[in-house]
């Protein structure tokens, strides 16, 4: 499985939207259905003191941070997604959003999550076959144990003078006797 492609992730819905919370319900609501999320980078064009457009990224782009000089590295889902796409406000319609353009790399957008879920099928993987092992060992001890018993029974047979291995004090009695 590991030389199968990545699934292709489903972009966001393109079209009309009377509100830009429509169009974040919306778009959002594709995103989590697949395992990402979509936020707003930046609003601008300001008219009436209102955006009329907004940039839209992943949850996942930019680059991780990294420190030398803290001692501890706090761990970060970015991961540099190239996921771009403008919301506008439609000269036209001006209640109405669409999203305009799509600037969006699916085959990197799926944020390696094909990655992460092969490396969980090859957990998974690693640890049927560590069971198999287990089962198989498991299997070879059933043969040793019953072996084993036979011995013993074969061991605690009938004494010739009667007396069974149990009884510690006939047997101490007996061999004072003899």
């Amino acid at each position: 499985m590991p030389n199968t492609p990545p699934p292709a992730l489903l972009p966001p819905p393109e079209g009309i939207f009377r509100t830009f919370d429509d169009l974040m319900a919306s778009v959002q609501r594709v995103a989590k259905d697949q395992g990402y999320g979509i936020v707003k980078l930046r609003a601008s064009n300001y008219r009436d003191g209102k955006p009329t457009r907004y940039d839209l990224v992943c949850d996942r782009g930019g680059v991780k941070y990294n420190s030398t000089a803290k001692k501890r590295n706090p761990s970060t889902r970015k991961i540099d997604c190239p996921f771009r796409a403008k919301a506008v406000c439609e000269e036209n319609a001006p209640l109405a959003t669409s999203i305009r353009s799509f600037t969006n790399k699916l085959d990197r957008l799926s944020h390696d999550m094909a990655q992460g879920l092969m490396r969980i099928e090859q957990r998974l993987d690693n640890i049927e076959k560590r069971m198999e092992n287990i089962e198989a060992r498991a299997g070879g001890y059933e043969p040793r144990f019953q072996a084993i018993e036979q011995r013993l029974q074969g061991m605690e047979g009938p004494r010739m003078d009667g007396m069974g291995m149990d009884d510690v004090e006939s047997r101490l009695l007996a061999s004072s006797v003899m």
